[in-house]
């Protein structure tokens, strides 16, 4: 569970089991947020993880330096996936702390081969 009073992502498995009857399961079609091949899930994914890793140890836990606090957007050009993750802190209270507001345009692109075969752009954000 993350610090400053944050939910765990979903599917983190990091809390205690929901009781079922908590659950607002959908009671017509689900609406999606997007609609993607198993494999362009995979690429994002591993963009994202990887994205992840790249934040100071020390932050661990802080929205700001979280999944909650990054979008991705993902493309497909001749059989390669192209992931950019946009780092998107005013998901979070107050930007978190150590946060400025120059950090709000971050992003991160990540190129996927059709091996599956994961390469950061080579740039510092």
């Amino acid at each position: 569970m993350e610090s400053q009073g944050q939910e765990a992502p979903p599917g983190s498995g990091t809390s205690a089991p929901i009781p079922e009857a908590a659950i607002p399961w959908p009671k017509q079609d689900l609406t999606p947020l997007a609609t993607l091949e198993g494999p362009a899930v995979q690429a994002a994914h591993a963009a994202l993880e990887e994205a992840v890793k790249r934040f100071p140890k020390e932050s661990m836990g802080k929205c700001a330096f979280s999944a909650r606090a990054l979008e991705v957007v993902i493309g497909q050009e001749a059989g390669w996936y192209f992931v950019r993750v946009n780092r998107r802190v005013d998901r979070c209270p107050g930007f978190g702390p150590g946060v400025t507001g120059i950090e709000t345009d971050w992003f991160e692109l990540y190129a996927i081969s059709p091996d599956g075969e994961l390469t950061r752009y080579p740039y510092q954000p």
